[in-house]
């Protein structure tokens, strides 16, 4: 696998993050994050950075949680996509941090799991190109949906009546399902870029953001099924590998993966508001239910490459984080770093060796 293939319900106000259904762990809550590199879990005090927990052996290369709102379970997206006996959801009791269940998925976990606003499904792209859909009540997988125009599912997102999902593929193109028979009820639409990371849906629904890896964002009106914008970043080896809207719904915070940076775009308009420069590969931004703090995990770039480009320069060790049979050999230290939104300055970190990914956060 190269790095290229990869790509967390109360009110609105109430969550960390008001695009991503399950992306709080509750009021007072902590963080939740998976290490890629490790295949575990930690549970971290968002006051002092100090880790909590560590749930040992939850899956193959562990890299995407949602939670419940209710603060009961959270689902663990395994992306190891070799061995077919470790293709799984991870389910893990928040209480007492312990693993409850491995819900098998036709296909690896393909980076992203979305639950539903009212969080009675979760759906589950996988490498196989299809959408499993699982009860989180039952803990059960109760519809397969095909995803074929085109296949390659790298980040989906679900409307807010539960009715479509938004299936963006590997080749930089949006397709909108039904999300009970899988039939497609809108044409796909290319999103001026390829190779989607993490994308994300404003509240209100009217708005997909798809984060392109080459190398930018587009802004897609949902209601009318068009581009509205397009973001081009000047650097084409930036290389966006996620974007996350604040609580308010105001800004995107986009995390470059390849250039060692975060630019803060208007989620309105994509106008870039700031930019600041990460120690190490920036992968995905949390962020408190009040707004004022971002929680930002980090790869470190490792060591040079043999391979040079003229536009990016030396290749690094975080190229193969992602890569399941060099991310122990790549031996990189991960962090996950607290930012003042404020002033757009680290307050405190706590690292360790492996690859942080995408968590939950207080709410």
């Amino acid at each position: 696998m190269t790095f290229v293939t990869i790509f967390v319900l109360t009110s609105v106000a109430a969550l960390a993050n008001p695009s991503i259904s399950g992306s709080t762990s509750g009021p007072d809550g902590p963080i939740w994050i998976p290490n890629y590199g490790t295949g575990s879990v930690l549970r971290i005090d968002p006051a002092t950075s100090a880790v909590q927990q560590e749930v040992p052996q939850v899956g193959d290369h562990p890299m995407v949680i949602k939670a419940l709102p209710d603060g009961s379970r959270m689902f663990v997206g395994n992306f190891g996509p070799v061995n077919p006996l470790t293709w799984s959801v991870t389910v893990i009791d928040m209480p007492s941090g312990q693993v409850v269940k491995r819900i098998q998925t036709l296909g690896a976990p393909y980076a992203t799991i979305i639950l539903s606003r009212d969080a009675r499904y979760l759906f589950v792209p996988t490498a196989l190109s299809m959408v499993q859909v699982i009860d989180t009540h039952t803990l059960e997988v109760v519809r397969t949906l095909p995803v074929l125009f085109p296949p390659g599912p790298a980040h989906i997102e679900v409307s807010p009546d539960g009715s479509a999902i938004y299936v963006m593929s590997a080749a930089g193109i949006l397709t909108k399902y039904d999300a009970y028979t899988g039939a497609v009820i809108a044409p796909p639409l290319f999103l001026n870029g390829a190779a989607p990371g993490w994308g994300a849906l404003s509240a209100d629904g009217e708005t997909l953001y798809a984060i392109n890896f080459w190398s930018g964002v587009t802004m897609v009106d949902v209601r009318t099924w068009t581009v509205r914008n397009t973001v081009i970043f000047p650097n084409l080896w930036a290389e966006p590998i996620s974007a996350t809207l604040t609580p308010d719904g105001t800004q995107l915070w986009v995390s470059n993966y390849g250039s060692d940076e975060v630019i803060v775009l208007d989620a309105r308009t994509g106008a870039q508001l700031n930019r600041f420069a990460t120690d190490g590969a920036a992968v995905y931004a949390g962020f408190s239910p009040d707004g004022r703090t971002a929680y930002l995990s980090i790869v470190s770039d490792g060591t040079p490459l043999i391979y040079f480009s003229p536009l990016a320069g030396w290749y690094h060790s975080k190229q193969n984080a992602w890569d399941p049979f060099m991310a122990n050999l790549a031996n990189l230290d991960t962090s996950l770093v607290t930012y003042d939104t404020a002033t757009l300055k680290p307050i405190r970190s706590y690292t360790t060796k492996g690859a942080f990914v995408a968590g939950v956060y207080p709410g």
